[in-house]
């Protein structure tokens, strides 16, 4: 009886010298800023919208001058977006198990084309997805050229992967670019 005792004492002192060891430090924390009053904060500086009316006459008007990031527009290979310039060269898909193996090698690669004659697109992203017949994304990967100028193409080639699913799967490319500015003299 007497050792129980005493192996539960050891027991409860070893817990408390484990949690002690093992405790997050209690750093202090910085003292917290007061919020200035809504009166403060509008006399310090002006709203956005303020400012946007209290404008020089002399200033370009907005429809002269781009504001702002550019749109993004996206287009992929099922079906691509009229309003960009990217065309699907070829989009492969090899599964040497015929959708119907478990962890059959599949070789994978696509080329995309930027078609314009003149515009250069910025900020290209291209994926390449698989997908299974549902069309939810199995598995992605992301290549960011940059820029494609006119009549560039990309090649995307993530190379050997696993059908680990055992179903059949399809690939599936996605560009996203920032939208091509229109010059003055192109409306």
């Amino acid at each position: 009886m007497k050792d129980l005792k005493l192996q539960t004492l050891a027991g409860a002192l070893f817990v408390l010298a484990a949690t002690a060891a093992f405790a997050q430090p209690n750093y202090p924390q910085a003292p917290k800023r007061p919020k200035p009053s809504a009166s403060a904060s509008s006399s310090a500086s002006p709203s956005p919208s303020a400012s946007a009316t209290d404008a020089p006459s002399a200033s370009p008007s907005p429809s002269a001058t781009p504001t702002g990031p550019a749109k993004k527009i996206t287009t992929d290979s099922d079906r691509p977006n009229p309003k960009s310039p990217i065309k699907f060269q070829s989009v492969n898909c090899y599964d040497s198990g015929g959708g119907a193996k478990f962890n059959a090698e599949m070789r994978l690669d696509a080329t995309v084309v930027n078609s314009s004659k003149t515009d250069t697109l910025k900020n290209v992203v291209v994926k390449y997805q698989l997908v299974d017949l549902d069309g939810q994304t199995i598995q992605e990967w992301v290549e960011k050229p940059g820029t494609l100028k006119p009549g560039q193409s990309f090649q995307i080639n993530p190379g050997v992967a696993r059908n680990s699913l055992g179903t059949k799967l399809n690939g599936k490319v996605v560009v996203e670019h920032d939208e091509v500015q229109k010059k003055d003299g192109n409306k």
